[in-house]
């Protein structure tokens, strides 16, 4: 894995920790004083503690919110580099926020998220399309977190109308047999989505998807 997926990879799990702990709790993590009451309420442990000052430092300039093209701003910019290893300290201060609620450490949170990217992929093949309606839209990927809205044209067509954090821009137009997850050896990333190529003569295409490189394929299979 290179730095950029690293970087990435962190902050997709720093994003999905404050949704869960908000789903948990009802709370967000850059309520700072809030969380850190919660945090701290059933720990018995006071060697080792997440002060609100951390949860400010992190929280909410890493939780982006979805919008149609995902693009990353200064302050982002200058949180990536902060987060693009995370030190012992830090990952103590996690495994306490995790452990908050209901995981056994930082490290537990992230195997069960990666399990979760798998099961929850949304995606859909050609089978399902005689199904849509022309103009009726579909979400592929992990809405809301990481997702295409696409905009059915007929037959084998869609329409990019949304994108979060995924590699098409607004307006792309693709023709494809269906959509599937990339083979991925990472633990915690959301995995690539592939683009099936629509024709069977497209060898070039389909070789690419079967000895799929994240680093070399064409740009052309990845949703």
């Amino acid at each position: 894995m290179n730095k950029g997926d690293k970087i990435e990879e962190i902050d997709f799990l720093l994003q999905e920790l404050n949704r869960v702990f908000k789903n948990e709790t009802g709370i967000s993590l850059e309520n700072s004083m809030k969380a850190y009451e919660y945090i701290h309420k059933n720990k018995k442990d006071k060697v080792e503690e997440v002060s609100d000052r951390f949860l400010r430092d992190h929280w909410p300039s890493l939780v982006k919110s979805k919008s149609k093209d995902y693009k990353i701003g200064e302050e982002t910019d200058k949180k990536k580099k902060q987060t693009s290893t995370l030190n012992l300290k830090t990952i103590n201060k996690l495994n306490l926020i995790a452990e908050s609620i209901g995981y056994k450490s930082w490290e537990d949170f992230c195997l069960k998220y990666k399990l979760d990217t798998e099961k929850e992929f949304n995606g859909m093949d050609y089978f399902k399309f005689s199904s849509l309606l022309e103009g009726e839209t579909v979400y592929i990927g992990w809405y809301p977190q990481r997702y295409c809205k696409l905009k059915f044209l007929g037959e084998y067509s869609f329409e990019v109308i949304e994108s979060c954090r995924m590699r098409s821009n607004v307006g792309r137009v693709i023709e494809t047999s269906g959509f599937r997850l990339a083979p991925t050896s990472d633990r915690y990333t959301f995995p690539e989505v592939i683009i099936e190529p629509l024709y069977e003569y497209q060898t070039e295409l389909w070789n690419a998807i079967e000895n799929f490189n994240k680093e070399t394929c064409p740009q052309e299979i990845l949703l």
